[in-house]
């Protein structure tokens, strides 16, 4: 066979096996979480983490569920009214619920994404384009600034790779938080009202005050690249 009609033959094996969708919608994440307690209406919490969008995303998820988030910016001034530094990657934990009970909060929710990113073909078109993709992992956990503990913990791993990176943080913060708070079982699955497309990536779902412990789950990362946050 001469290299060409090879190649042609490979390329739409290629398509008729992988279809025409690409890599723009963001598939149903596989999650895990729990929630000893959930909080009161009008709980003041404080979003802390790397990411700006996944802080946002969270922000945002929380204050339509009632919570009323302090702003970062309130926190960093009062840290360097205190001279406690919480920039960068080094910062102390402790540091940031010590400044969170002087601004008032009752809660921190500790926010970390791992992101990996790919160049791969996109055949959607028809014909093969070099484009961006990516794989994440969400995690979120509420820590009460007085006690320490851990009211409630949620966590989402995309399933496929997707194109569009701040709809991917978002959907996946959604759903991370939709499971700690029991809107959603762990797992791979999750009812069509759950953080719909579209819809600020809310749920009309109510949460359950009754708590759940997770099964044990396992993920594999094959990323070529990939950042923690």
């Amino acid at each position: 066979m001469k290299p060409t009609l090879l190649l042609i033959g490979l390329s739409l094996f290629f398509l008729a096996t992988t279809g025409c969708r690409g890599y723009t919608f963001v598939e149903t994440p596989t999650t895990d979480g729990f929630h000893s307690k959930l909080p009161a209406p009008y709980t003041r919490a404080v979003v802390w983490g790397g990411r700006p969008d996944t802080v946002q995303s969270a922000s945002t998820w929380l204050l339509k569920q009632g919570i009323l988030v302090v702003d970062q910016t309130k926190v960093l001034q009062t840290a360097a009214d205190q001279k406690v530094s919480l920039t960068g990657f080094q910062y102390l934990e402790t540091d940031v619920l010590r400044m969170a009970k002087l601004v008032g909060a009752r809660l921190v929710v500790f926010s970390n994404a791992e992101v990996g990113s790919w160049e791969a073909l996109d055949w959607s078109s028809g014909f093969p384009h070099s484009q961006r993709v990516y794989s994440a992992t969400v995690a979120l956990r509420a820590v009460d600034v007085n006690t320490g503990e851990i009211e409630w913990s949620g966590k989402a791993q995309s399933t496929e790779r997707f194109s569009n990176i701040e709809d991917g943080v978002s959907l996946l913060t959604c759903h991370a938080l939709a499971t700690a708070w029991g809107m959603r079982n762990p797992g791979a699955t999750a009812p069509e009202n759950i953080c719909p497309p579209g819809s600020g990536l809310m749920t009309s779902e109510v949460p359950s005050q009754k708590p759940h412990t997770p099964p044990a789950t396992s993920s594999k990362d094959s990323s070529t690249s990939s950042t923690n946050y």
